[in-house]
């Protein structure tokens, strides 16, 4: 964790939807009926996330990273040698405390000693269930070096050696499986302890960085350092992700360099992608492992997922992620969040057992909480236990409440999705499920009444107050606005909720999903058949068998349907797709309801609304960029009116 400001982060916002004006050119016979060039109004559909590749490795599908959306809330736990001086977890950096001076708060008893003779796991997870939270995540090794399991690497510092002897990832991590929570590890590839990592590539230095201790700066060898501390992370990576079982969530943080640039900027120096480079200039040697099919020898995300094929990550490796993470206690403003994101910060000091520190409010905390949730974002809430492993107990008692809260209001909270409207900064939000959505009246909005945009064509079949079910007065507009009075805001001030459940789900859904689909081309070779675009899935493809322009892809519906539009996924964010989108009610005779054959649209997401009756939905490629062939990731058909 940085000491103050968020660090340049890459955030991943894959399938912003694109949506521009539709030109309906119907041809031949009435093969589709009543054709018209309108956009209909209706619930806004949520944005899709598409998985992308970077160096050689695809995010997770959205199945595999379904759980972080679903659980809500998370508790962060920074523990550390920083907890002895308890100055916050950058005490050794912004002090400038020297490592061999550093390593005294470990062994020389004192006052400031890390001593960890009260570590108690369970105590910390009964904490993190009480407050709510679906997920743990521990720092297994801050900055600062020091790992809280064993590394056999010849230069490691972890709690296994003396004094402690202990592995304390272990009893964690027995904890968290036996109260059915979802595992989150920690881990930062920085290391406070090599002053190579302020030079890696060995530079003539004016001055030695803050952590050298040697006497002859000159001529020390900056470059060889930065080698030992590579091969040490990827040591330490190999045991953390083949020594514990399943791990749900690793939270790489800190793939920079010198404190300079983004985390992208290190992959250079990390490798942290599929594949190391056999001629990188920092190689691992025998630290590292190799892919057992090519003999290629495996970059950090590489090892992670040959161990943790489930696993989902942050994007603080230098790798893209599979979900962006939002830093601080600011409160969440603006629209909601596209793909999977999470909200973290702390609320007491800093990250690290901060002695003397004041702890945020039951109401600061939950305004953070709330405005997340409402944004389509996870929380991850962090606790600093002190030297001897205890969470501060004004920590606990805060936790305690939100906790409370949480369980109050658990239908509108967890597996639950921020919208389907943005929310108003400061006075309402939305979350949705199924069939029902849930209005967030937050603070900054007086009195007991409010009004919802339009539900478009839905109808409301009940409107009661969240906890406690008690029937609410409403009244639907005849632009599908829905009115509710009768709110009592002084349950819950900080966050006043209402369920409103409709007849049909909230958004449209996607009708041709599961849908016979075929195609005049398939790179079946692959796997990259028709039925791939049609399987409700952004992570797999239909794919041409070669990249002529000309190839179609076609959707049965089953019956004759009244269309309000469709969605497509392409194979690439950034290129150029040509393309007309046709209907027919027989198969046989077609007329186009969509002509974006001369589309300039780089979008990856194409939103098309038209309205037309057809059975059989056909999209057909007639032009493409250099390098990329006909490939849809999802073809989406909708028969309800959307936004």
């Amino acid at each position: 964790m940085s000491p103050a400001e968020p660090l340049p982060r890459r955030r991943f916002l894959a399938g912003a939807a694109a949506a521009g004006a539709l030109t309906v050119l119907p041809t031949g016979a009435p093969a589709v009926a009543a054709t018209t060039a309108t956009t209909p109004t209706g619930v806004p559909l949520p944005a899709l996330r598409v998985p992308q590749i970077d160096q050689g490795l695809a995010q997770q599908s959205d199945a595999t990273v379904g759980w972080l959306a679903d659980a809500k809330i998370g508790m962060f736990i920074h523990w550390g040698v920083y907890a002895g001086p308890a100055q916050g977890e950058w005490y050794e950096r912004s002090a400038q405390v020297k490592p061999s001076v550093y390593r005294e708060f470990l062994t020389s008893p004192s006052p400031q000693q890390f001593t960890a003779d009260q570590y108690d796991p369970t105590a910390w997870v009964e904490l993190a269930r009480t407050m709510g939270a679906k997920y743990v995540v521990l720092t297994t090794r801050h900055h600062e070096g020091f790992g809280l399991y064993p590394n056999s690497h010849p230069n490691a510092w972890t709690s296994a050696q003396a004094p402690l002897n202990r592995d304390f990832v272990a009893g964690y991590v027995s904890a968290v499986r036996a109260a059915g929570l979802k595992l989150g590890l920690y881990y930062s590839p920085i290391d406070w302890r090599y002053p190579g990592y302020y030079n890696v590539r060995g530079a003539a230095l004016s001055a030695p960085p803050w952590n050298y201790e040697g006497a002859d700066p000159a001529s020390f060898d900056y470059r060889a350092n930065a080698q030992v501390m590579k091969e040490e992370v990827y040591q330490a990576v190999k045991q953390l992700v083949s020594d514990y079982g399943p791990i749900d969530d690793l939270w790489w943080d800190g793939g920079w360099l010198a404190e300079q640039g983004s985390d992208a900027d290190g992959a250079f120096f990390w490798e942290p992608g599929r594949y190391r480079d056999p001629a990188n200039e920092w190689p691992v040697g025998g630290y590292g492992e190799t892919e057992p099919a090519t003999g290629k020898p495996l970059g950090l995300m590489g090892m992670v997922r040959a161990h943790q094929p489930n696993v989902v990550v942050t994007p603080r490796s230098g790798w893209a992620g599979d979900y962006g993470v939002e830093e601080g206690g600011s409160v969440p403003t603006g629209p909601i969040r596209a793909g999977v994101v999470e909200k973290t910060f702390t609320i007491r000091g800093a990250w690290g057992y901060t002695a003397g520190a004041s702890v945020m409010s039951y109401d600061q905390i939950l305004a953070v909480v709330v405005n997340a949730l409402v944004r389509n974002m996870t929380t991850l809430i962090n606790v600093g236990p002190d030297r001897h492993g205890v969470v501060p107990a004004d920590s606990a008692a805060v936790l305690t409440r939100v906790g409370a809260f949480l369980s109050d209001v658990d239908e509108a909270v967890y597996g639950t999705r921020g919208g389907p409207w943005n929310p108003v900064d400061g006075q309402v939000g939305y979350t949705f499920r199924d069939k029902t959505f849930y209005v967030h009246l937050l603070p900054g909005r007086a009195g007991g009444a409010v009004t919802t945009p339009s539900i478009g064509d839905a109808m409301v079949r009940r409107v009661y107050a969240v906890p406690g079910g008690r029937a609410l007065p409403y009244t639907v507009g005849s632009d599908g606005t829905v009115t509710i009075t009768g709110i009592d805001r002084t349950v819950h001030p900080q966050d006043s909720v209402v369920a409103v459940v409709l007849d049909r789900p909230v958004v449209a859904t996607d009708i041709a999903v599961g849908r016979a689909t075929s195609a005049d081309s398939e790179e079946a070779g692959k796997g990259n058949i028709a039925a791939r675009a049609t399987d409700g899935d952004t992570a797999t493809r239909w794919c041409a068998a070669d990249g002529a322009t000309g190839h179609w892809l076609q959707v049965d519906l089953g019956a004759a349907t009244a269309l309000t539009g469709a969605r497509i996924a392409w194979e690439f964010p950034g290129k150029t797709y040509r393309y007309r989108v046709e209907g027919s009610t027989d198969g046989h005779t077609w007329s186009t309801v969509v002509d974006r054959t001369n589309n300039t649209d780089t979008g990856q997401v194409h939103t098309l609304p038209f309205t037309a009756t057809a059975r059989h939905l056909r999209v057909t490629v007639t032009g493409l960029d250099t390098g990329c062939w006909a490939s849809i990731r999802e073809f989406q058909a909708y028969d309800r009116p959307f936004s």
